[in-house]
């Protein structure tokens, strides 16, 4: 019969790393500077330097436009009721998603924002689309490096990580992000898509991660012809929606939305957007209106029922007595007039 082998760790001095406590510990009355402002609305601070930040918003609410009005704010436009912190900072786009030939009408776009006519030096745009996962992160790590920006923005978070539902892997990559921010002293923004059918939370433990540490988490909400800007959370005082539109291929702003604002514009959206997926001549039943006005508008379902049923409560819509379809107004009338009594 074997003897058990008996392990005495007793005396087994410990492997772990030693830190230096008293270094790492906050002192009561220590100077701490304030956080050095990226992009401010006002006296509100959206983003300072050291931190990341998050665009959440599902598919087709504009984010990318969201993405130039950022941009064009940090590099010195005042149009969108932004101010940046940095005069002569540089702005590094990493775009993951789109072609080339998509990413330079967005590039593109902020030289249009900006009125500039010919290369500028404070903008990089890298599209790493055709790259794989491994190397996106090593070029980013290295453009960081190499161009020393204020401002990162990856546009296509989940493209830097082999499964967003993977706890390990998301967490590591964020913490790169926070790391990142913190040795080169600047702000990274991170694009990533909402689902439509989990009520708008962002995407696995990726997107978890991503909002538990930004410092911002703006949301962008389409809204008929205009997206809303809301914060979704922040670490610092909430800033006023805004909206804007999009005219000539360019983000146009709409102004703020003050709290008394809300309802009146909410439902001004409301009516516009079904005035546009039910024209005068088109009627759909509960199923199909649902449908086209979630995705049209980019709201979850439930709160797609909630706006069908206020719309029929302001008659912005009507449901016929006479088929049960729901049609505008004016259509609702005709076929009243047609009914036989």
């Amino acid at each position: 019969m074997n003897k058990a082998t008996v392990y005495d760790f007793s005396t087994k001095e410990s492997e772990a790393k030693k830190y230096d406590l008293e270094s790492l510990r906050l002192v009561f009355g220590a100077e701490v500077p304030e956080p050095e402002p990226i992009l401010m609305q006002g006296d509100t601070l959206l983003m300072s330097r050291g931190n990341i930040s998050t665009i959440k918003g599902v598919a087709k609410s504009r984010k990318t436009f969201f993405v130039n009005t950022l941009v064009s704010s940090f590099l010195g436009l005042s149009d969108f009721g932004l101010t940046s912190g940095d005069e002569n900072g540089k702005v590094l786009i990493i775009d993951s998603e789109q072609s080339k030939a998509h990413s330079y009408k967005s590039f593109k776009r902020v030289y249009n924002l900006m009125r500039w006519l010919s290369d500028n030096d404070r903008i990089k745009f890298i599209p790493l689309r055709e790259m794989e996962l491994e190397d996106r992160i090593e070029i980013m790590k290295q453009a960081i490096e190499f161009y020393k920006p204020s401002l990162v923005i990856l546009d296509g978070l989940l493209d830097f990580v082999n499964d967003s539902n993977d706890n390990v892997e998301s967490r590591e990559f964020i913490q790169t992000l926070m790391t990142l921010s913190s040795q080169y002293n600047l702000h990274v923004i991170s694009v990533l898509h909402a689902g439509k059918s989990n009520g708008g939370q962002m995407l696995g433990f990726l997107g978890s991660y991503s909002q538990r540490k930004s410092e911002t988490v703006f949301e962008v909400v389409k809204d008929g012809d205009v997206s809303i800007v809301r914060p979704n959370e922040t670490r610092n005082n909430a800033f006023d929606e805004w909206c804007f539109k999009v005219e000539n291929g360019l983000p146009l702003y709409c102004g703020t939305i003050d709290a008394s604002d809300k309802s009146e514009v909410t439902n001004a959206q409301i009516r516009n957007t079904f005035m546009e997926i039910l024209k005068p001549d088109k009627a759909k039943d509960y199923k199909s209106i649902v449908t086209l006005y979630s995705e049209y508008s980019g709201k979850a379902e439930s709160t797609t029922k909630k706006h069908l049923a206020k719309a029929v409560s302001l008659r912005i819509i009507v449901k016929s007595e006479v088929d049960g379809l729901y049609r505008l107004p004016e259509a609702a009338n005709e076929i009243a007039e047609d009914r036989p009594f």
